[in-house]
Order: C-alpha cells, then structure tokens, then sequence
C-alpha cells in the first residue's frame, strides 16, 4: 500500500510538472512588436498578412516584415523572402515576390512548427530561418536554447561538412529581431484583454444602438454608426482611446490565435468592400464565435462560423493598451 502511494505521488508530480512545461515552457509568441522596416518592406503587409493567414501565423507578420527587410536589405531582387533555397532551388531562382512570400511563410511556418515540438526557444526558430532545421535539432540536444556559441559552432560543423570558408549568418537573430520595436521595460503585457468589469460595461454601450441601421461614416448616437465608429465610440465610453477606421484599429492591434481571443478583442476583416485599405470591416468579440458589429443589416449580433465571414476573415486582435 505505501509502495503504492508513494508511486502515485511520484506521478502526479510528474504530470505536473508537463502542464506546467506546457504553460511556460517555449513562449513562442509571435508578440515581437511593431516591424521597423522601410516603405518597400511595408509596402508588402498585405500579401503576408494574407499568407499568414494561410499559413495559420498571423501574429507573426511584423516579425516576418522584419526578416523580409533581413534577407533582401537594400536590394531589388524579386525573391523577397529569399525563399528559392527552401524549396531547393538556387538563391533568387524565384522571379515573383508573391510565390516568394508564399514560399518564406510556408518555410517560416514549418520551422516554428518543428521548433515547438522539439522544445526550443524562439531563437533557435528565428536562426533556422537561415540555417536550416538541422540548427533545431543540434539545438534540441545542446540546451533547447540558442546561444551565439551553439550558433557558431554549428556553422563551422556545416561548413566543413560541405567544403566550404563559411555557413549562414551566426548574427542573424540579432540581425532580424533588431528590425522590430523591442516592448518597453516594464510593460511586456501592452496588449492584455479587457477586464470583465470593463467589458461589461464597453457591451451596455453597445447594445444601446443594436437595431439601429449602418450609416456610412457614422461615428455617434446623433449620426448612427459604421463599423468602425461603433467601436471607436464604444471603447471611448470605457476608457480605451481607438483611431477611427477599421485599418488603423488593426494597426493599434495585436493578432492573437484564435484559441486565446476574449470578449472585447476585436475581429478583423479584409476584402468586404472596395477599399484601398486592406482592412474593411471590423466588430467586437463576444465569445463563441460570435461578434457584435455595424454591418448590412444593422447593428447587432453574428455568427463568425458563416462561410461569407470565414471567407474574409483576418483574425482577431488586442487592442495594444
């Protein structure tokens, strides 16, 4: 019986210790925070936030946006991403920056999915960007965590192997994640969901004007309201200052996965209406794949599982705070 027991106590500590692992162990997020990146970089967000989608790693578009200005610099070569060796190709094989990205965050996405399954860290992701999977599994067995030394030496084994003075980029992780706003000291959770209290009190707003028709640049209860002036009024009445249109909600939002979204975060789309904005619609989030919104037939509740909001659907995001 105490034999028993004490077996017992051994593997509940053990269990407990994989859940907590699982909480707290990669911290792959994508929360990298805004791309610092010229105007012939930004000026391809859509497309890879298009991608991202795709590729289901839509928090990761500024990141990307950074690695793209990495790979290419000042150059004008149309392999944007520098993506024909993942696809065993010579480099700047491809000639269209539109396979180009495709490819870079197909790559991107299965080297982050690798990387988490083999328990690194991010870094290590990042570098295998340039080096190659191989980078996580030397790795995997030297730490879990990259460190300039694990790097190094990996290049020179890489090196020898094929004949060659040099392999990759030792600096690369320094060199991409240089390129994105680094959060400030002291503030790492800019982007936290509303309190329910706050919530709460943002929907009584909201639920005021449900019934109400959409009006086209409608920003207030005199006025009527579209989508994006129903949210800006809204969040106002709570304490939360938003821009008005539906782009510039989005870019004062951070994409988070779907499985951590949260009544008050806000739900973005593209493509709704002729727009130059890639962002053309947005509602508020209210949980079970419902939101609340300004749309075609007024102001209240829908189903996000219907195909024609699947269909343009971005994701969703936190309001950085």
């Amino acid at each position: 019986m105490k034999f028993k027991l004490i077996k017992f106590i051994i593997g509940l500590i053990i269990f407990l210790l994989v859940v907590i692992m699982a909480i707290f162990g990669n911290g792959n997020a994508g929360s990298t925070g805004k791309a610092k990146v010229p105007d012939k970089i930004s000026r391809w967000r859509p497309i890879v936030q298009e991608y991202c989608k795709k590729y289901k790693c839509s928090e990761y578009v500024d990141f990307l946006l950074a690695l793209m200005y990495q790979e290419i610099g000042e150059t004008d070569t149309l392999d944007v991403m520098q993506s024909s060796e993942s696809i065993n190709l010579s480099p700047n094989t491809i000639k269209d920056p539109i396979r180009s990205i495709d490819s870079g965050v197909k790559h991107f996405k299965s080297v982050l999915d690798y990387g988490n399954s083999k328990g690194v860290d991010f870094k290590t992701i990042v570098q295998s960007y340039n080096f190659g999977s191989g980078y996580i599994d030397y790795v995997s067995s030297n730490g879990k965590k990259h460190t300039k030394e694990l790097a190094t030496s990996f290049s020179a084994k890489e090196a020898s192997v094929y004949g060659w003075s040099s392999y990759g980029d030792v600096n690369y992780v320094d060199h991409v994640m240089n390129k994105v706003d680094k959060p400030v000291e002291g503030e790492h959770n800019t982007n936290i969901a509303l309190e329910d209290t706050k919530y709460t009190d943002l929907m009584k707003v909201a639920l005021k004007y449900e019934g109400r028709p959409y009006v086209f640049g409608g920003s207030s209860p005199a006025q009527g309201f579209d989508c994006s002036g129903i949210i800006q009024y809204a969040y106002s009445q709570v304490g939360v200052k938003l821009s008005r249109t539906a782009q510039n909600q989005f870019d004062q939002s951070t994409i988070v996965p779907s499985s951590e979204a949260k009544p008050g975060d806000l739900v973005f789309f593209t493509g709704t209406y002729d727009c130059p904005d890639y962002i053309t619609h947005v509602g508020i989030y209210v949980g079970n794949n419902k939101m609340y919104q300004s749309g075609g037939s007024g102001l209240g509740y829908i189903d996000l599982t219907k195909p024609y909001y699947q269909e343009h659907l971005v994701g969703i995001g936190r309001i950085n705070k």
